[in-house]
């Protein structure tokens, strides 16, 4: 068995900016995870951008319907008590913007 504590409570939802903006995919379902992926010891932020619907990316080919799922990656600025994101780039494999099909 797992122990509960039934006095535990969540922190307030904060909503997370990139500059002075706040961070909002194309479109989708923004799947977040957080992991120091510039190795500088601060936890930066993976946010996956994909969706049905009208989707700005690239179709997987011309005669498909699935769109490419892309992974923003915004590295922190700030601290890891509290983050400062300043703009994304895609995640990338060679050179390449990394995607995973998507519906």
């Amino acid at each position: 068995k797992i122990p509960v504590d039934s006095n535990y409570r969540f922190a307030r939802g904060v909503r997370l900016l990139t500059g002075d903006k706040p961070i909002d995919v194309t479109m989708g379902h923004a799947a977040p995870y957080v992991y120091d992926f510039d190795g500088d010891g601060k936890r930066d932020l993976l946010v996956g951008e994909f969706g049905s619907g009208i989707f700005r990316g690239e179709t997987t080919s011309d005669s498909s319907p699935l769109a490419n799922a892309r992974l923003r990656i915004y590295l922190n600025k700030g601290t890891n008590n509290s983050p400062r994101y300043d703009g994304f780039r895609y995640l990338q494999s060679e050179g390449e913007n990394a995607s995973v099909p998507s519906t």
